[in-house]
């Protein structure tokens, strides 16, 4: 049998001729010239210095921080009597505690287990570093820098490096960002407003490339933005599928769906351990009334609305909407132009419908899209407008210095709105805020335990009354002496003498998962009246131990996030792979 010849590597061969097709001989990637390397090593640089002025921009923003101290606002308290005792229950060696022991004067809440733990973890590792003071300025500040990088990397997908730093600046310094920190104190949705960009630029590289680092660094950040905020989560989830719808194509749409499901599926395993725990137990906690004139009800908290509720919080918000116009108003000057990119266009459509969304326009939509009025407050919204509006106020900067010498009398009205916002943003925003020396803050620190916490986060046993049942003794039962052993956070034992059975009824909330024992053998508990936890007892004595157990179903689901993590990390790795094998050798 005649076997065909094969070409070979020998000194024999025919040398290869320019042009040659041979895939053995032809290098993988041409060699790159010394006018190559100039222009591969001036485009780092440019990458390099873009990227280092957006942190110093994110960092000068926190300045007023360092100089005046820690802003005050509304929810401040609320998220360090969270902190507080996550962090000490970290140093205690447990890792993600289940019950708020010092609540509601001792009686306790289920806080931990319904808001996201991602910033007070973020928080956690910073005070390893510093006192709480140092710890938190630390953390916001690593935050606020990741936002503005998070805006760079979205807006570097579609602009230059140039660009793409304006618009990382821009967007750390927009009314409702700042908003966040200085005033509101909405400092988790402040974090996921730093996590959510990255989540958009995935998005994005996922629908135009075939990298599965792509689909990893989607998972990656998706889930660390169920782990920041759940309003965000649910608000940025529908703007991430309007994003994507936008930036779909017929040709690569079956390819781009199947790897957004890969990333959102891993997203969704390595946070199942917190989002499975908050559907299985939402019926245990309070909920919102359904009633229009609620503060936290999302019909009462439209922006410009004639139905609005009259406070504070309703005009300030429309001031903030105003001053955020403000800011996208120059980047209408693009618009006349026919964009082509779509990835530009995309982000046009996203910052109007954000917008709409925080309006009365957008109320049928709030009626119908499930979990969107849990939001609460609709010009929540305005965190996806900041994003947007920050890339399409970078990307008219080349175009404002175009026709900056030929100014028209009409281009002066957004430009004078863009000043007056600024001026908005410098005198409301930073310096109206209520600051916190590290000698107020650190005295805050040590008043805020055991305060009241918000009737949605308390057990559906407790009373409605916004009035916390007060009980001289941790635990007491009639005709029968108590002795405390211990009393700890989820772990409690306490000697009872004998006697008739009777009820003993403890200084805690009732919750499910509070299982009692006597000598070994379980007791069957019940809330009180007043919602506090009722044991049955029976005759003899013994030691009373009350513990706060897991269910079967967590313990199951950390696994499912463990392995949830892997696979992001497998994915990774092998997009890694699949960058570095398709790039030039530049020795």
């Amino acid at each position: 049998m005649k076997m065909e010849s094969r070409p070979t590597l020998s000194s024999s061969s025919e040398p290869v001729r320019a042009g040659d097709s041979d895939p053995v001989r032809q290098p993988k990637h041409p060699a790159p010239t010394g006018r190559d390397l100039l222009t591969i090593r001036a485009n780092q640089y440019t990458e390099a210095k873009s990227i280092l002025t957006v942190a110093l921009g994110g960092a000068i923003v926190l300045l007023p921080l360092i100089i005046w101290g820690f802003p005050e606002g509304a929810d401040l308290i609320n998220h360090f009597r969270f902190a507080l005792p996550f962090y000490e229950s970290i140093r205690s060696g447990h890792f993600y505690p289940g019950w708020l022991a010092e609540s509601n004067s001792g009686f306790g809440d289920a806080r931990f287990r319904f808001y996201p733990p991602g910033l007070y973890y973020i928080l956690a590792g910073a005070r390893l570093l510093a006192g709480w003071y140092w710890a938190s300025i630390l953390a916001f500040a690593l935050l606020t820098i990741t936002g503005g990088l998070g805006i760079y990397f979205w807006a570097r997908n579609s602009f230059p490096a140039r660009v793409a730093m304006w618009a990382g600046i821009i967007y750390v310094i927009t009314p409702y960002h700042l908003n966040e920190l200085y005033q509101a104190s909405l400092l988790s949705e402040y974090a996921a407003c730093s996590i959510l960009p990255f989540a958009f630029a995935f998005v994005e590289r996922v629908c135009r490339k075939n990298s599965m680092f792509d689909v990893a660094g989607l998972a990656t950040f998706y889930s660390l933005l169920i782990l920041m905020n759940l309003p965000l989560t649910v608000i940025g989830s529908l703007a991430i599928l309007v994003y994507a719808l936008f930036l779909l194509r017929r040709a690569t749409l079956w390819a781009s769906l199947i790897r957004l499901a890969v990333g959102f599926g891993a997203a969704l395993a390595a946070s199942s351990f917190y989002w499975t725990t908050v559907v299985a137990e939402l019926p245990w906690i309070v909920s919102s009334p359904d009633d229009p004139k609620n503060y936290y009800d999302y019909r009462g908290n439209f922006l410009f609305s004639p139905t609005a509720l009259t406070n504070r919080n309703t005009w300030y918000a429309n001031i903030l909407a105003l001053a955020l116009l403000g800011f996208i108003a120059p980047a209408v000057i693009i618009l006349r132009k026919k964009a082509t990119k779509s990835g530009l266009l995309a982000t046009a459509a996203l910052t109007l419908i954000s917008f709409v969304m925080a309006t009365e326009l957008s109320r049928p939509l709030w009626a119908l899209v499930p979990k969107l009025r849990e939001v609460q407050f609709p010009w929540r919204w305005l965190a996806i407008t900041s994003m947007g509006g920050s890339i399409l106020l970078a990307a008219s900067i080349p175009t404002w210095k175009e026709h900056w010498r030929k100014l028209r009398p009409l281009y002066v009205i957004p430009a004078v709105w863009l000043v007056l916002s600024l001026i908005f943003v410098a005198s409301e925003v930073i310096w109206d805020s209520d600051y916190k020396s590290r000698q107020e803050f650190d005295y805050l620190m040590v008043n805020i335990r055991g305060g009241q916490s918000f009737r949605q986060c308390l057990p559906v046993w407790a009373p409605d009354n916004n009035q916390i049942y007060q009980m001289k003794d941790l635990a007491q039962a009639d005709g029968r002496k108590i002795t405390i052993e211990s009393w700890e956070p989820e772990h409690r034992a306490f000697h009872i003498e004998g006697g008739p059975q009777t009820e003993a009824k403890v200084h805690t909330f009732y919750y499910p998962l509070w299982s009692s024992t006597l000598n070994g053998h379980l007791l069957p508990t019940k809330p009180a009246e007043d919602g506090a936890l009722v044991i049955t007892v029976p005759p003899g004595a013994g030691t009373i131990k009350l513990d706060f157990r897991e269910p079967p179903r967590v313990q199951r689901m950390r696994v499912v996030s463990v392995l949830g993590w892997l696979l992001i990390l497998v994915l990774g790795a092998y997009g890694t792979r699949q960058i570095f094998s398709r790039r030039p050798r530049l020795d």
